[in-house]
């Protein structure tokens, strides 16, 4: 009698559209840390007649809908460059240098380069990222599923 295998059904990470997702988002952090959010402004034409309304409590003027939307984008942004960071700080120390070096400290850095800044050889330095990323995934809730 042959012995079956037992299959629990487990998803199935889907690596590349994993790894392709918190590449997104880092370099998101990394453009949200170095560029300057430029509000938008609002149009302003004088209107000499009065305007009579009761309290609606509700935002309506053009004015306020800028000045809502700003402190929303403003506060977006931090908060994702926040979580980046938070996720970051809980990996490893040759992990987040890793990491760090790639991603977050420079523009238009190549693998090759941070490998031999950290003195590793492209195999070991492919599963440190490799597994840093995965880290990240699920630290972030980036895990992409395979479709069946």
């Amino acid at each position: 009698m042959g012995a079956k295998q037992i299959s629990f059904g487990i998803y199935e990470i889907d690596e590349e559209a994993t790894k392709e997702a918190v590449e997104k988002y880092l370099l998101q952090a990394r453009e949200y840390m170095v560029t300057e959010y430029i509000p938008l402004e609002p149009k302003v034409t004088p209107l000499y007649e009065p305007r009579y309304h009761g309290q609606t409590n509700a935002v309506g003027s053009q004015t306020e809908i800028i000045a809502v939307a700003i402190v929303d984008e403003i506060e977006r942004r931090r908060r994702h460059v926040e979580r980046v960071e938070k996720a970051v700080s809980r990996l490893g120390a040759r992990q987040q240098k890793l990491i760090r070096m790639r991603y977050l400290d420079d523009d238009n850095v190549m693998d090759s380069d941070v490998a031999e800044a950290l003195g590793y050889s492209t195999r070991h330095y492919r599963r440190l990222k490799s597994i840093a990323i995965y880290r990240l995934a699920a630290a972030l809730g980036l895990v992409v599923l395979k479709e069946d």
